[in-house]
């Protein structure tokens, strides 16, 4: 099943209202003390706010219903300060993470399309699992095949250094 890369980007706002009550201020040896604030609300928002994840979906639609399951405008989240924010100019961008294809991989495929591929032909389908195994064991002949090459010019490498010593051993002079 494909997998996606997910970034989102988004923005974060809220509303704030002081809290400041009537004991909030030390009135002192004051007289007549009257506390008449009047607080307005402020809504306060702030960019940077950037997540990244991986899906697995069947395709890209459904990728992208999976990243709005995570975040998604007017989500509300709470931070650490007890403050509910909600996300919003959410932007998310999905790409789908290419496998390169390897012979392992494109053999695990067709295998998987065989197996769920029915009123084939047993012939063809001989056919086509006889092939797929030819074509895995193609990799492992051409290693042995390097190596009786790399055997054989060692054998010659020998043969040339016992033909070398032999031709020394007869130029030596008798006593």
């Amino acid at each position: 099943m494909p997998r996606y890369n997910v970034t989102a980007e988004f923005s974060l706002t809220t509303e704030i209202e002081p809290e400041v009550g009537r004991y909030s201020f030390d009135q002192g040896a004051t007289e007549e003390y009257e506390d008449s604030s009047y607080w307005q609300s402020a809504e306060l928002s702030v960019d940077g706010g950037s997540l990244s994840f991986v899906v697995v979906a069947d395709d890209e639609e459904n990728a992208e219903r999976m990243a709005s399951d995570v975040i998604s405008d007017g989500q509300e989240i709470e931070d650490g300060n007890g403050l509910t924010w909600l996300t919003e100019n959410v932007s998310v961008e999905i790409e789908e993470i290419e496998i390169p294809m390897d012979l392992d991989r494109a053999k695990s495929l067709i295998v998987s399309f065989l197996d769920g591929f029915e009123g084939m032909d047993e012939e063809y389908e001989e056919a086509f699992r006889f092939t797929l195994d030819l074509l895995t064991t193609i990799p492992l002949l051409a290693a042995r095949d390097a190596e009786i090459r790399r055997l054989q010019a060692e054998v010659t490498r020998l043969g040339s250094l016992l033909t070398e010593l032999q031709m020394a051993g007869s130029e030596a002079p008798t006593a």
